[in-house]
């Protein structure tokens, strides 16, 4: 046989090495037939049986240490779904009044459902589409006593192999110790990828005649480095891949001993390391890692999946209970930052043309004066251990500080007046995101105490590429010029105003940058916490004034690709 290669989109990183085992979900064919008056309290009772029996399945997953707390996230959404006043109303109008069977009043609601977000031509609600699809597909296979088993046939050699997956399909294959995923359909970014990079499943998606290409039982490996399938391995091949499976492993054991071990480069400087976070639930993991603090504590789940906004109570809660669990390491909170396309539901946006470009992070909230004061009496409040800090996104300008700091002011005096104790101070900083915001970050450094990097950002915005277009990804280059030259002029500015500036993107987690930053005169890198002791490895291996050096040399370069050439002549600069 002559070894095969098809291409992917990776999604989580590693190597597996397997024999393919192609399942279709199996589809469920529900009848519209009607119900006699008589069973209506029967299919009443046996609908509220079913919701309680998948509830009680997600609270299984959710309370699973194995899972990750935003696997468990994802399936506490579902669980909501289930909980949701709207869907057992409505199901229950439908067995009432129509007499729908308890099957086909689900399948109307959550059909309804999916008419209405696909008609909203929206990519939020696109992708809680599936969200939706899968828990009707669990509680109807539960309701219709589906017993046959798809993954009867998985084992720990797997590797499954499917048209597309959803989040829960992805949990029940975990159980099964498979070794990796690969989907026909799929983005980076959907919830199944989230929970299989979560779960360190190798997994590639979005690739084009997969079931075309492989046939039930062949032995193929997944590279989740390279983005590819490798079918009919050669023996070479598939030595050359079990060496590199092992090297992961013992890369991975190795990692653990450095969780003590502080971040001081090999010319003995220190450098802050701290998480990036999403939900309150990952502060177990910022801990267990030894992380320094929290450089990025991302609060717009407060505000999405929700009907109504969150209070400042609510908020406070949150944020208190965080500040108090990590003091004396510092927390610091940014300001809601999403799209106003992602809120629009309870904002009352209008639909935007190129969200990107339009109604999103500090713009949101300098629009709804009320519920921007709201967030920022909450985090004053909850600084009464003095690590808070409070971090605006994107910043294009002094003009935006200015107008936040008034805001500060007037909720510290409004606190003030009704007698609630507040910390002395509050350190703030702005993240740097778009081209005018490096350009006047000499500026901006002088009005805050700190600046914080966002790479995903700013080389979108530098490079006007949409960093979620698969079509143009290529023109996405971390190392062009422009970019190097933007971060390097944030820190001189930065520095020369006696203030530090961190990286809180994903160059920060990136082997191949975590020098290159350093050289660039970073020092303080905040990453997501399943990434803290890679990049720690990365900062105990570096010389930063050697790599300053290098960084001479690359800004004299004029592509992207002299730049990445000569970074990986610099990686052995130690």
């Amino acid at each position: 046989m002559i070894v095969k290669r098809i291409k992917g989109i990776s999604v989580s990183d590693g190597v597996a090495i397997g024999y393919a085992r192609i399942v279709e979900k199996e589809h469920i064919h529900i009848e519209t037939k009607k119900i006699a008056k008589t069973v209506v309290n029967k299919e009443l009772k046996r609908f509220h049986k079913d919701v309680e029996y998948v509830i009680n399945e997600l609270n299984t997953f959710i309370q699973d240490d194995s899972f990750s707390k935003e696997n468990r996230d994802i399936l506490t959404t579902h669980k909501m779904i289930l909980q949701d006043p709207a869907f057992i109303k409505r199901v229950k109008e439908l067995i009432t009044q129509k007499l729908f069977s308890l099957e086909h009043a689900v399948s109307t609601y959550f059909t309804e459902v999916v008419n209405i977000f696909d008609a909203m031509e929206n990519e939020y609600y696109s992708q809680r589409l599936t969200d939706f699809e899968d828990v009707a597909y669990r509680l109807l296979s539960h309701s219709m006593n589906k017993s046959k088993d798809v993954l009867a046939k998985l084992d720990d050699k797997s590797i499954l192999i499917m048209k597309n997956i959803t989040p829960s399909f992805v949990t029940k294959v975990f159980e099964k110790n498979i070794r990796g995923l690969c989907t026909e359909k799929g983005s980076k970014n959907s919830h199944s990828s989230i929970i299989a990079r979560s779960m360190n499943l190798p997994m590639l998606v979005g690739i084009s005649g997969l079931l075309e290409n492989i046939n039930e039982g062949e032995q193929i490996i997944v590279d989740g480095n390279n983005g590819e399938i490798i079918i009919f391995p050669s023996s070479n091949v598939l030595a050359e891949y079990k060496s590199i499976y092992l090297q992961e492993s013992q890369k991975r054991k190795k990692l653990q001993k450095l969780i003590n071990v502080k971040a001081i480069t090999l010319d003995n400087k220190e450098i802050t390391l701290m998480s990036n976070i999403e939900l309150p639930e990952e502060i177990d993991q910022v801990i267990k890692n030894n992380s320094r603090g929290i450089g990025l504590f991302r609060t717009e789940f407060l505000f999405m999946d929700t009907e109504k906004l969150p209070t400042e109570e609510e908020q406070y809660k949150i944020y208190k209970k965080i500040a108090e669990k990590l003091a004396p390491e510092p927390v610091i909170i940014r300001t809601i930052d999403v799209g106003g396309d992602k809120l629009s539901s309870i904002l009352n946006i209008v639909h935007e043309e190129n969200p990107n470009l339009g109604f999103r992070g500090i713009r949101i909230s300098l629009a709804n004066i009320p519920i921007f004061r709201r967030q920022i009496r909450a985090i004053l409040r909850a600084n009464t251990q003095g690590n808070v800090k409070i971090m605006f996104p994107m910043i294009s300008g002094v003009e935006e500080i200015l107008q936040v700091k008034k805001i500060i002011e007037e909720c510290k005096n409004e606190l003030k007046k009704k007698k609630i104790a507040l910390y002395k101070d509050i350190e703030i900083g702005a993240m740097i995101e778009v081209p005018s915001a490096v350009i006047t970050s000499d500026a901006l450094a002088k009005e805050c105490d700190f600046l914080s990097i966002g790479t995903n950002d700013l080389v979108q915005y530098l490079l006007a590429v949409d960093r979620d277009n698969e079509s143009i990804s290529s023109y996405y280059k971390s190392c062009h010029p422009s970019v190097l030259k933007a971060i390097k002029q944030t820190v001189d500015n930065a520095h020369a105003n006696g203030i530090k500036v961190a990286v809180c993107g994903e160059m920060a987690s990136d082997t191949q940058y975590v020098k290159l930053l350093l050289g660039l005169g970073v020092e303080e890198l905040s990453v997501s916490p399943g990434r803290i002791l890679m990049t720690k490895n990365e900062i105990i291996n570096c010389h930063v004034q050697k790599w300053a050096k290098l960084v001479e040399e690359l800004m004299e370069l004029k592509t992207s690709d002299e730049i990445y050439e000569r970074l990986n002549d610099g990686k052995n600069y130690e």
